[in-house]
């Protein structure tokens, strides 16, 4: 039976092995008794311990979330070097925090049975899906290259903006609230090998806001 949470399940792994890699350099720096640290270390252990359970992810139903927001938090936190180690604590809280609400009590939410998506927006919600990993990747790249967008003021609000419209996107496409098109899934797919191929962070915004620009303006239609 293939994981329907692959993807997002993935994030979780690599949050975990950056929390404890990023909470053990930290814990090395300040030494054993760091408050923040220890106050942050049972959640932790909590969190990661019912991520890790098999049985979580065994399951055909998805979780709703998409988890690029967590992503660009663990990117956040990974990036953190000597002297921002005090940093840590409350970034790995942070990145905890939307584990629990985003991951954890999202799964345990019931499926609505009275609402059937529609194929077609089915398909603009797996297009989506995609873009915004495609997102994720690259932001990914320019930190390898020494370039992080999310310590980039202007970004950071660009960044807001999609989080909230995407949230409200994805909701309204599931209750069929927009009737999606096939252009729509076009657009998305083309947006997402926009900022895959993008050579430079001015160029990777533009397309960023792009998208913005397009959700909002199918929530203007509903």
């Amino acid at each position: 039976m293939a994981n329907v949470n692959a993807f997002l399940q993935s994030i979780v792994k690599s949050a975990k092995l950056v929390c404890f890699e990023k909470f053990n350099l930290a814990k090395t720096a300040f030494g054993p008794d760091n408050a923040e640290l220890n106050a942050v270390k049972p959640d932790m252990d909590r969190i990661f311990l019912a991520l890790d359970k098999q049985d979580f992810w065994n399951s055909t139903k998805p979780i709703d979330t998409d988890g690029t927001i967590i992503a660009t938090q663990v990117i956040a936190l990974d990036n953190v070097q000597p002297p921002q180690f005090n940093e840590v604590a409350a970034k790995i809280r942070s990145i905890l925090t939307l584990l629990d609400t985003s991951v954890i009590k999202a799964a345990a939410k019931p499926l609505a049975l009275s609402i059937v998506t529609s194929g077609m927006n089915i398909r603009i919600l797996n297009a989506l899906r995609i873009t915004r990993q495609k997102i994720n990747i690259r932001l990914q790249k320019f930190v390898d290259a020494g370039q992080d967008l999310t310590q980039d003021e202007a970004f950071k609000v660009m960044q807001i903006r999609q989080e909230n419209l995407v949230k409200t996107y994805r909701e309204q496409l599931t209750a069929n609230q927009i009737n999606g098109k096939e252009e729509d899934v076009e657009i998305i797919q083309l947006l997402g090998n926009n900022h895959a191929m993008a050579a430079t962070s001015t160029i990777f915004k533009a397309h960023y806001n792009k998208l913005n620009n397009f959700i909002q303006d199918e929530l203007r239609q509903v």
